[in-house]
């Protein structure tokens, strides 16, 4: 279990706050002052229990049958007003065209928004404070197996309340808020859910980027070497495929160090694929027809230096 306390703006009062109260009165009697005061009355906010998931693809995820660990990715925030650990879950659209294998749910352990298998945390559970959020990653593996293109298999990330969770507004648990106050099902109901698209194509890229350093040691002046490799998976024919790589904030691209399997490309738009628009490098391999599945495989590199 995973707990994550990135606090953003806390939704009202924490659940489990004391709200104290008292009188004071002052008076006098024969010329002479006197006070008295009530006793305190204590109130402790009730915990408001409420989940968002939604999810982070701005469009259908392109896979060929066969492609194993293809991830959808979600953002689940605790909406509420105390800590929750919320059950995550993976459920399927019953109107799907397919549907996946081996779904597994990771946690984006370092909030870079990016799945990795040896970094991120595979997870059923997830433990937020109020208004805290992760990233979500639905990894899995596409059947193998005659497809039509276009062919789609729609998957949600589940969450619900380890406290609540009954789906009805209004639910209330007595004592299982923070503090042993009372706890209620917000507008969610306790939890929520949201969809990914898996879309079956004839032909999909595959990208793989990693990046090196020359010294053991990180810092300014240090020059990043990243390589790319693109690769595309199945048959037929793909057009306008183009490779956009952002230079990194914090550094500066390295005028000259484009190069495409080895062999240098200027950085000026001009005869050859390459170019560096001023925010990024561009490779452009226009329209690529491939009759043998992976037989195109391009390694693209480039350096920057950190200021």
């Amino acid at each position: 279990m995973l707990v994550l306390n990135q606090i953003l703006w806390a939704k009202g009062v924490l659940a489990g706050t004391e709200i104290q109260n008292s009188v004071d009165l002052t008076y006098e009697i024969g010329g002479i002052s006197h006070n008295a005061n009530s006793n305190v009355v204590i109130d402790r906010v009730d915990q408001v229990i409420d989940v968002q998931v939604v999810s982070s693809n701005v469009s259908h995820l392109v896979v060929t049958p066969g492609q194993t660990d293809q991830v959808l990715t979600f953002k689940i925030t605790n909406i509420g007003n105390g800590q929750d650990t919320f059950t995550l879950n993976h459920e399927i659209n019953g109107t799907n065209d397919f549907n996946i294998n081996n779904p597994r749910i990771y946690i984006d352990t370092n909030n870079n928004s990016l799945f990795d298998i040896a970094v991120d945390t595979q997870a059923s559970e997830i433990t937020l404070d109020a208004d805290a959020y992760a990233n979500l990653f639905l990894v899995c593996d596409i059947p193998s197996g005659t497809f039509a293109t276009g062919d789609i298999s729609g998957n949600a990330i589940s969450a619900a309340s380890k406290i609540g969770g009954s789906g009805i507004p209004g639910t209330s648990y007595a004592g299982a808020g923070t503090g042993g106050s009372w706890a209620v099902d917000g507008m969610s109901g306790g939890k929520d859910k949201a969809f990914g698209i898996y879309e079956i194509v004839d032909l999909a890229p595959r990208l793989i980027k990693s990046a090196s350093v020359a010294t053991t040691d990180v810092f300014t002046g240090s020059i990043i070497t990243y390589t790319i490799n693109v690769q595309l998976i199945g048959t037929g024919t793909i057009d306008n495929f183009i490779a956009h790589d952002t230079i990194p904030a914090g550094t500066t691209y390295m005028a000259g160090s484009l190069k495409l399997d080895g062999n240098p490309l200027t950085d000026s738009v001009d005869s050859d694929i390459g170019s560096f628009d001023g925010s990024g490098i561009n490779v452009n391999f226009g329209s690529v027809t491939q009759s043998v599945s992976g037989a195109f495989n391009k390694s693209i590199t480039f350096q920057v230096i950190i200021n």
